[in-house]
C-alpha cells in the first residue's frame, strides 16, 4: 500500500556505527542480480541501490518504518540529489505519464523508483531454490516494499521525508538468508564513470567472500568472463578485456578498501585466482547473526501468546505491533535484554532496553562489542 500523509519527520538517532562494519544483503538478491534488470530496466541500478541500502538500515530500524530523506539515501549509496530529483526521461519526453496517487505525481527518478518497488516483484528467469531447516522453499518472485508513505503537505523549505516498510521476504532473507557486505565500500567505489558496473562486481566478491569464510577457506578461481560480466566490461579484444578488470579490481581494493588479492591463472581455462583476508572474524559474524535470529524469534512467540488480540488496523499484525512503539513495551524491552543476555552474555536491565528501543539504537551494545 502507498500512504501520502501530511506531518512532520521524526527520525530515530542510528546507532554510531563504524564505517567498516558489515551489513547484509539477501541471498534471493545477490544471487539473481542480473534479474534486475530485466525485472525493473533502467530503473535496476537504482533499486540494487536501495536494497543495500535498508538492508543496511534495517540493523537501527527492526522496531519502526524506517525514515529517509533524499539526502541520507544519497550519502550512503554515492547518489547526487541531481541524479534522484529531477523527473524521469521518460515522462519528460512523453513516452509515458507518471502514476499519480491522490493528486501526488511520483514522476522523479526517485520517487518513481521507490513507485516501482511498490508494483512490482524481482522476478527470477529461473527457480531459486532456499533451504530452510529440513525444507526446500521454490522463489518465483522476490517483493520489496509493502508499504510507501510521503510528507506530500510539506511546506516549501520543508524536506520530503520517505517512509517505508519493507517486505517479509527482505526481514527473512535479513535475518537468515544473507551475504555480508560492506556498505561503505559499496557506496565508495559506486563513485564516477563505471560505478554500477564496480558496485555489481562488488557484491559478487563479496559473495564469495562471505563463502570463503563461512567453509574456512580464503582463495578460488574464478573465470575471467564472469568477472567481466558483472563489471559490466564488454571489450571484444582480449587485452582490453584484462586490462579494464584490473583497473575494476584495482579500483574495489584501492577505494572500497576490499581485503584480497588477485592474479591472472592461463591453465586449464584462463581465470582469476581471488585470495580474501576477513577484517571481521567468524565469532563476530555468528554472535550477531544469532542476536538478530532470537530476537525475532522470541519478539514473534511474545506477540503470538501475549499480544496478538491488541487491537490493530494492520494488514500484517505482527508488524503493525512491532513497529507501534506504544504497544507493549515492556515485553518488548524484556525480549531485548533475554537476547542480549543468550546471545553475547551481557545483562541489561529492563529499562535500560526500553531506553535502547525508544532512542533507536537496540543494537547498541551489539555494534560496539561491549
Amino acid at each position: 500500500m502507498i500512504f501520502l500523509q501530511d506531518n512532520k519527520y521524526s527520525s530515530n538517532h542510528l546507532a554510531a556505527m563504524d564505517q567498516q562494519y558489515l551489513s547484509r544483503i539477501d541471498r534471493a538478491v545477490a544471487d539473481n542480480i542480473n534479474d534486475l534488470q530485466r525485472s525493473f530496466g533502467a530503473q535496476a541500478g537504482l533499486v540494487q541501490d536501495f536494497i543495500v541500502f535498508i538492508s543496511r538500515r534495517l540493523k537501527v530500524d527492526l522496531f519502526g518504518y524506517t525514515r529517509f530523506t533524499m539526502q541520507e539515501f544519497c550519502a550512503q549509496t554515492g547518489r547526487t540529489r541531481q541524479e534522484l530529483a529531477v523527473v524521469c526521461p521518460d515522462f519528460l519526453s512523453g513516452k509515458a505519464l507518471p502514476p499519480i496517487i491522490q493528486g501526488f505525481a511520483f514522476q522523479t527518478v526517485l520517487d518513481y523508483a521507490l513507485y516501482c518497488m511498490m508494483e512490482r516483484n524481482i522476478i527470477f528467469s529461473s527457480r531459486y531454490e532456499v533451504r530452510q531447516k529440513d525444507k526446500v522453499i521454490h522463489m518465483h518472485n522476490f517483493p520489496i516494499l509493502k508499504d510507501l508513505r510521503l510528507n506530500f503537505g510539506r511546506s516549501s523549505n520543508e524536506q520530503k521525508i520517505y517512509e517505508i516498510r519493507v517486505s517479509d521476504e527482505l526481514i527473512n532473507g535479513f535475518l537468515s538468508r544473507y551475504y555480508t557486505l560492506n556498505a561503505e565500500s559499496y557506496r565508495q567505489v559506486g563513485k564516477g564513470r563505471g560505478g554500477d558496473g564496480r558496485k555489481k562486481l562488488l557484491l559478487y566478491l563479496s559473495k564469495l567472500s562471505h563463502v570463503l569464510q563461512s567453509s574456512g577457506l580464503q582463495e578460488t578461481l574464478v573465470p575471467l568472463d564472469r568477472l567481466c560480466d558483472f563489471a559490466e566490461i564488454d571489450d571484444r579484444r582480449p587485452g582490453h578485456k584484462k586490462q579494464n578488470l584490473i583497473r575494476a579490481l584495482g579500483y574495489l581494493q584501492d577505494k572500497g578498501k576490499l581485503q584480497f588479492v588477485f592474479e591472472f591463472v592461463s591453465r586449464p581455462a584462463y581465470q582469476v585466482r581471488l585470495v580474501f583476508s576477513f577484517p571481521v572474524g567468524s565469532r563476530q559474524l555468528q554472535v550477531e547473526h544469532s542476536f538478530y535470529i532470537r530476537l525475532m524469534a522470541n519478539l514473534r512467540i511474545v506477540f503470538d501468546t501475549s499480544c496478538k488480540g491488541s487491537p490493530a488496523l494492520d494488514e500484517d499484525p505482527f508488524q503493525g505491533w512491532l513497529v507501534d512503539p506504544s504497544r507493549d513495551l515492556e515485553f518488548k524491552a524484556q525480549v531485548l535484554a533475554q537476547t542480549y543476555y543468550a546471545a553475547m552474555n551481557k545483562s541489561i536491565t529492563s529499562a535500560y532496553a526500553r531506553s535502547l528501543i525508544l532512542s533507536g539504537e537496540f543494537t547498541r551494545l551489539l555494534i560496539e562489542g561491549k
